[in-house]
Parts: C-alpha cells; structure tokens; sequence
C-alpha cells in the first residue's frame, strides 16, 4: 500500500511538472508575437533610444489589410527632447506633422501619413516617461461620409 502512495504522488508530481512547462511553452511564445508588431510598427515609426516596451500596457490588431496599435514604452527622457526627436524623425519615414502640443510635462503630436495615421503622446512621471503610440490605417472614403 505504501509502494502506492508513492507512485502515486510521484505520477502527480511528473503531471504538474509538465503542466508546468506547458504554460511556459505558451508563454514564451507571446512576447515573440507582441516583438513582431513592435518590429513592424518602427519600420515606419521610429522608437524613442533606450526606452521599453511596455505589453501589458499595449495592444496591436492587424487583420485584412486593417492595422491598429496602441503600443506603450517607458524610459527617461525629457519631453522636449521626445518632440524634437519626433517632429525631425517622423518625416524621414514619410510622416507628416498635423498638429503638437507641448506644456509642461505632457506633449501630443498627430501625424499622418498616406494610409494611416499617427498619434504620439508624453507623459512625464516622477521616477519615468511614458511614450503612448497610436497608430492605424486611415478609414476608406466611402466609410467617413
């Protein structure tokens, strides 16, 4: 009987074990997905130098030609800094400015592009920044009338 128990305990401990690295299978293959649209959004945005993606902040849709993310990073920088970097780097990727905003610790800037558009916007904390960018494609004509 006690040769039972013990096999039995020893089955339950090699299940959970595998359970165990099941999860982690799982979970290592989303922050290869979340990488990937990270990767594709700085093809056509530049990122901030040094700052962090932050995933469990951020989200990306891409399905049937439409693309939409709200992507969040985080570093320290002064928001001056983040403006000028964005409104001399944007045109480079064939984003034009459309409006900014700038006081204090908060800035927003819109850009657009032929088929999408782009929002940027700072927030300075006390220990960071947050860098917030929105991003997706323009809707078709016939959908905005």
């Amino acid at each position: 009987m006690k040769s039972f128990k013990f096999i039995a305990v020893a089955m339950a401990v090699v299940l959970m074990a595998g359970c165990a690295t099941l999860s982690r299978k799982k979970a290592a293959k989303t922050p290869k997905k979340e990488a990937n649209a990270v990767q594709r959004l700085a093809n056509n945005i530049p990122l901030y130098p040094k700052f962090t993606y932050q995933p469990d902040k951020s989200f990306f849709f891409e399905s049937n030609g439409v693309k939409a993310g709200v992507l969040v990073f985080e570093g320290k920088a002064k928001v001056g800094d983040m403006v000028n970097f964005y409104k001399q780097q944007m045109p480079t990727y064939g984003w034009t400015l459309v409006s900014s905003y700038q006081y204090g610790d908060e800035a927003l800037l819109d850009f657009n592009a032929p088929n999408k558009t782009c929002q940027i916007s700072i927030d300075k904390k006390p220990f960071s920044t947050i860098l917030t960018i929105r991003t997706g494609t323009k809707a078709p004509e016939a959908y905005t009338k």
